[in-house]
């Protein structure tokens, strides 16, 4: 073939016979239509979107239930200091306790070591006048115990409310006594007890006295530790506090459907989070995606209007 002829060939666009152009028409229009149709994208994110929802909702849903019918986990704080209940029948049955709880509950002193006893009682009473006669009880009682009053602080801002503070040494051979009758000024909110020994320090105390030899001011130095010493262990300390204010209520555990509700409400927030860094993320790739389908549709619109055009 020669060149002119392909030259000629390619700027020349052949056109179609009207004869052929009808025949394709007809034959367009008999075949049957297609089975398959494409499922536009369109739809498909609009399905998507509600399934994605019911789905999230569905596990919250879930997670919540199961969450909620397992118990919760015990505290992981430190226990509670034992609380010694009140040992008269009065106050026992001021506390609601029962009568015959036994004197042995109160730890009691060693006679054989020599010890640091402590003992601390909050006591609830009714109203400042109460509280007054109660202050005046604990100081007549540690009197005729043989004790001795080492500070006492009294105070109602209020008409209505008041509180005092005593603290207190008894002989610690009667500090049972002392316990058992300071449980009766009111009821019994708190009872602690400390005793830690205080023998092996004396034991230590005596070697080093008779160690010491010809040391004066040593031995002077170790004895008057010494001599402390049996005084700590002579005269247990109490602390007794005297107040009006009830202790508050503990709010009531939230019940199952709270619980499972809160669970719920966390594990939505959790995927609204998650679905909104995921989008913040694949953002770019998302543009992206978007320009790339509309320069195709655009493509190809342009290739069908020139092959209607060359038509």
């Amino acid at each position: 073939m020669s060149p002119e002829l392909t030259a000629a060939l390619r700027e020349e666009t052949p056109i179609a016979p009207v004869e052929l152009r009808e025949r394709v028409t007809l034959i367009a229009a008999a075949a049957p239509p297609s089975r398959r149709r494409p499922f536009p994208l369109r739809r498909a994110l609009l399905l998507a979107a509600p399934a994605a929802a019911v789905g999230s909702l569905a596990v919250a849903v879930i997670v919540g239930v199961v969450s909620s019918s397992t118990p919760p986990a015990p505290s992981a704080e430190a226990p509670a200091e034992i609380e010694l209940q009140p040992l008269t029948p009065e106050a026992g049955e001021r506390a609601g306790t029962p009568r015959d709880l036994a004197p042995w509950l109160i730890p009691a002193p060693s006679t054989k070591r020599a010890q640091d006893y402590q003992a601390t009682l909050r006591i609830l009473v009714d109203d400042p006048s109460d509280l007054s006669t109660a202050t005046q009880r604990a100081l007549r009682t540690t009197r005729r115990l043989g004790g001795y009053v080492v500070t006492v602080q009294y105070g109602t801002p209020e008409p209505s409310e008041g509180t005092a503070n005593l603290r207190v040494r008894i002989p610690v051979s009667r500090v049972q006594a002392a316990i058992v009758q300071f449980s009766g000024l009111g009821q019994i909110l708190a009872q602690e007890t400390q005793v830690t020994d205080l023998q092996q320090r004396l034991d230590e105390l005596t070697r080093q006295i008779r160690r010491a030899q010809g040391n004066k001011a040593r031995i002077a130095a170790l004895r008057r530790e010494r001599t402390e010493l049996n005084r700590r262990a002579a005269f247990a300390t109490l602390a007794v506090d005297l107040t009006t204010h009830k202790p508050e209520k503990e709010a009531a555990s939230p019940g199952r459907l709270e619980r499972a509700v809160d669970d719920a409400t966390g594990v939505l927030s959790a995927e609204l989070a998650i679905g909104a860094y995921a989008l913040i993320v694949a953002s770019p790739f998302l543009l992206l995606l978007a320009a790339a389908f509309a320069g195709k549709r655009a493509y190809r619109r342009y290739a069908d209007q020139r092959l209607l055009e060359r038509a």
